[in-house]
């Protein structure tokens, strides 16, 4: 009798303890998604050249063409930068099947502009280059070649073709996530787990399916 009251307690204190833990790694991870989706908006309305201002206060606005960002949920946010070139209204939009060309440079979002230092993929000759100077070997591990990607076949992230989609063939835009939209938990390449990244991508072709 009193070897079964004490594996009772001793089960009730191991559930209590997994319980406490799951609700320990919960908070750590709202705290961390939450820290990540108030750095991104502040960098964006603050430091962000241009600054820039919620789509949803586009209306609100007093300038001729106001620089904007869209935001998806909490976890994705998209600066258009060529939103108002001239000629823009009659490219191709980028619609899910079609078949895409692109140009990027992704970062590990740190709350601030992003450097070389906080690089950690691209195909644009110009930033690999740059990576050559401070002497890093890229002959085998990159590549100038547009990346190939069909929009909605799960070529590239999701919360990618969800920033994609609704552009225009010759868009320069720039892509912030948090760790949910991007690599989660999971330590990819030289990215950390639970790391903000943003991707700075140009559109080079829209090709309609």
């Amino acid at each position: 009798m009193v070897m079964m009251k004490i594996c009772k307690i001793s089960l009730l204190a191991v559930v209590t303890f997994v319980a406490a833990m799951v609700v320990s790694c919960s908070n750590e991870t709202d705290t961390t998604l939450n820290t990540q989706q108030n750095n991104i908006t502040s960098y964006l309305k603050g430091s962000h050249q241009p600054r820039l201002i919620p789509e949803s206060e586009l209306s609100n606005s007093l300038d001729n063409n106001p620089q904007f960002y869209t935001q998806w949920g909490l976890d994705i946010y998209r600066y258009i930068a060529t939103y108002y070139d001239a000629g823009r209204d009659d490219k191709n939009v980028a619609e899910a099947g079609d078949k895409l060309e692109l140009r990027y440079t992704a970062y590990i979002f740190n709350n601030s502009k992003p450097t070389i230092d906080n690089m950690f993929a691209t195909n644009d000759e110009a930033a690999i280059n740059e990576l050559k100077s401070k002497g890093l070997n890229t002959s085998y591990e990159w590549t100038t070649e547009p990346l190939q990607a069909t929009l909605g076949n799960g070529d590239i992230l999701e919360s990618l073709e969800t920033a994609i989609e609704g552009c225009r063939e010759g868009d320069s835009i720039e892509v912030y996530l948090t760790f949910e939209s991007g690599y989660g938990n999971k330590y990819v390449g030289m990215v950390p787990g639970k790391s903000a990244q943003v991707w700075y991508i140009d559109i080079l072709t829209v090709t309609k399916k």
